[in-house]
């Protein structure tokens, strides 16, 4: 396993690994959301940005914990 920095610098602005995998969770969220919608099976949850939003902090919790956990 390589050993991660607690912080990322990318232009010269540190970035915290929390925001950097709630970015991640956020683009992912996004596609998965893309791809119900083109699916059509939104239609089968009851209020679907609020599974929107859970998806996000889900992805983000598993990027987080398994890609820059220690």
């Amino acid at each position: 396993m390589l050993p991660l920095p607690h912080e990322m610098v990318v232009g010269g602005i540190y970035l915290s690994p929390l925001f950097v995998a709630a970015v991640i969770g956020v683009v992912l969220a996004n596609v998965s959301g893309s791809l119900l919608n083109r699916y059509r099976l939104t239609q089968y949850f009851f209020y679907p940005p609020l599974v929107m939003l859970s998806m996000a902090v889900i992805y983000t919790l598993f990027i987080g914990t398994f890609i820059f956990g220690s």
